[in-house]
């Protein structure tokens, strides 16, 4: 009797075949989540579930420092995996590099860095907020809102739910002016206020909300206009 083909056999063969002959920097970061997730999703397209992901975390690094718990949510994400990805940033710190998220947040200029990489070719306006533990260290990074290019809105509730879920003994906020200087409107200071008490009622500080421009990124916390919002 003839076996029936596995119908994603062939892609998946064109995927490894092209991790074979191409320098794997140049591969964007949805063709590494869908090559990853082959090993823990044997008989399924993988690349809509890593379409998915990206989708809610923005970025390789923000789907590899969410919590196992939280990536169950997304559809296609099963316990295999949630732990294979959530275990990545464990190896990468034993092979000596550092873990996803980890050092990159405890210095102002890294911080920036890393957040800026997150609204790379946005034309949007979004909003994310990076939980870290007690000693600073990322442990998740979520897309709270997506809006358009000149303005983003969040549910404060919703924010405050997800640094829970993190266990976050403190949060950046971070969103984007595509279209603009990285300047915060009397909007993102409300905001900002707001949420840093609903955010202390829970004995969550807010460790700073940085601002994303066009050409440059600016730290609210670092501005001493803005520092009473974070005292």
């Amino acid at each position: 009797m003839e076996c029936k083909k596995y119908p994603h056999a062939d892609h998946r063969r064109r995927v490894r075949e092209a991790f074979r002959k191409t320098d794997v920097s140049a591969i964007p970061d949805r063709g590494l989540l869908e090559f990853l997730l082959f090993y823990s999703i044997p008989r399924r397209d993988t690349n809509p579930t890593a379409k998915l992901l990206l989708e809610k975390y923005g970025s390789l690094a923000g789907v590899l420092s969410a919590p196992a718990r939280e990536l169950l949510e997304i559809d296609g994400i099963g316990e295999s995996s949630a732990l294979l990805l959530s275990v990545i940033p464990e190896i990468s710190s034993r092979l000596g590099g550092k873990t996803v998220g980890e050092g990159t947040l405890f210095e102002q200029g890294e911080a920036e860095k890393y957040i800026a990489k997150l609204f790379e070719g946005s034309a949007n306006e979004k909003f994310y907020m990076i939980c870290l533990d007690a000693f600073g260290r990322a442990t998740g990074c979520a897309l709270l809102g997506e809006g358009d290019p000149t303005q983003v809105t969040i549910d404060k509730k919703s924010a405050v739910k997800t640094a829970l879920d993190s266990d976050a003994d403190s949060v950046i906020l971070a969103h984007n002016h595509p279209l603009g200087e990285a300047a915060p409107s009397d909007r993102d200071i409300l905001l900002t206020r707001e949420l840093g008490r609903l955010l202390a009622e829970m004995g969550i500080g807010l460790a700073d909300h940085i601002i994303a421009g066009k050409d440059s990124c600016l730290s609210l916390r670092s501005t001493a206009k803005f520092k009473e919002l974070f005292d």
